[in-house]
């Protein structure tokens, strides 16, 4: 039954904005005061008050109603239709039945539907707000200057409190978690479709490896930090004739080594350092708290491994070796030393790594120079 009721409640209702929160809040206090007016209708119907059934007959029919038009993708009129009969409701029973039944609170109902039931200016819902405030205005001083056409009595007015109050409640209760679990979906979404940006500006879209950005945000911050004891280097590292891949097998050839070797770099730093995307067939190995000897070490035994990885590719095996030249940075931070100044002295790295990488190439290749 509870799981027919909540389909029923999400029927026709698709996405997340605002019109499909009006569905939602229009649909479940509808059915909240249906339930609250059959309840009046039974009532006045054992007490043989025909204006009394027929006016929660007419409320009754008007939260059916604007429950309906969600379904038709009016929420607007919907929630017209809706606020409407619950004014209209008040009116009928301060001046019919007296201030005491409670029935005028519904206006705080009202004020949240003003909030959170529209996209609206300000200054509309301001005017609205005027609008609900003169309403309360007028039955207050309705009630001070005319007796009621039917009062109640003081045991009935008790009842009436508590089951306006319990109705009041609960709908008051239902806006509000709607909203606030629709701002708690909306925000999460944002944060993690933020994340989602940063992470593909910061990466590299084939390998997913991080790229020039992401690499010296980070090498700046660690060596403003001075926690590097060790030292910093970096190392470039190029594929050796992998322009004949290229052109031997395909670009997509060329794709797939790229992406293999990402793999297996982004592996083997772990707890070394980064492995970065520079441009083309060149990566960047940033070895964070590593001096040149450690830092030359690892990257031979890098070169071992890129020797034996073998790359399927259409009925082909594929191999490549690397050629990579290492250099250190001055990791030393002065109290005046700012981030282009570490910028400064991480690009000379890198470009020293890099002469050391056509070194390699020009003595054959295959080989780490340090």
């Amino acid at each position: 039954m509870y799981e027919k009721l909540i389909t029923f409640i999400k029927k026709d209702v698709t996405g997340e904005n605002e019109s499909n929160r009006v569905s939602y809040i229009v649909r479940i206090n509808g059915f909240i005061m249906s339930l609250y007016f059959f309840i009046w209708m039974l009532g006045f119907g054992i007490n043989n008050s025909v204006l009394g059934f027929s006016a929660c007959a007419l409320c009754f029919a008007i939260n059916v109603l604007a429950s309906y038009f969600t379904y038709q993708n009016k929420n607007a009129t919907a929630l017209t239709i809706y606020a409407g009969g619950i004014i209209m409701w008040m009116v009928l029973f301060v001046i019919r039945w007296g201030w005491d039944g409670g029935v005028q609170h519904y206006l705080f109902v009202m004020l949240l539907l003003v909030f959170v039931g529209t996209y609206a200016s300000t200054r509309i819902k301001l005017v609205e707000c005027v609008v609900l405030y003169g309403i309360r205005l007028f039955l207050f001083m309705w009630h001070l200057n005319h007796e009621a056409i039917e009062p109640l009595s003081k045991e009935v007015s008790i009842v009436i409190q508590n089951i306006n109050m319990i109705a009041i409640y609960i709908s008051m209760i239902v806006i509000l978690f709607i909203f606030t679990n629709d701002k708690m979906v909306t925000e999460a979404k944002l944060a993690s479709y933020n994340r989602e940006l940063k992470f593909k500006s910061q990466s590299d879209t084939l390998t997913g490896l991080p790229n020039r950005s992401a690499v010296m945000e980070t090498l700046t911050d660690t060596l403003l930090s001075g926690k590097s004891t060790n030292g910093v280097c970096v190392a470039i590292g190029d594929i050796d004739f992998f322009k004949k891949v290229n052109d031997t097998y395909g670009h997509e050839a060329g794709d797939e080594v790229l992406k293999t070797l990402a793999k297996r770099f982004n592996i083997f730093m772990q707890n070394k350092g980064i492995a970065a995307r520079w441009g083309g067939e060149e990566f960047l190995f940033v070895f964070l708290d590593d001096n040149l000897d450690d830092a030359a070490l690892h990257l031979e035994n890098l070169l071992t491994q890129v020797r034996g990885i073998v790359i399927p590719y259409n009925n082909q095996l594929l191999k490549v070796t690397m050629t990579i030249g290492v250099s250190d940075i001055n990791a030393f931070v002065y109290k005046d030393t700012d981030s282009e100044d570490i910028e400064n002295r991480i690009y000379e790295a890198i470009s020293a790594a890099d002469k050391k990488l056509y070194i390699g190439k020009q003595n054959g290749r295959n080989t780490l120079i340090v």
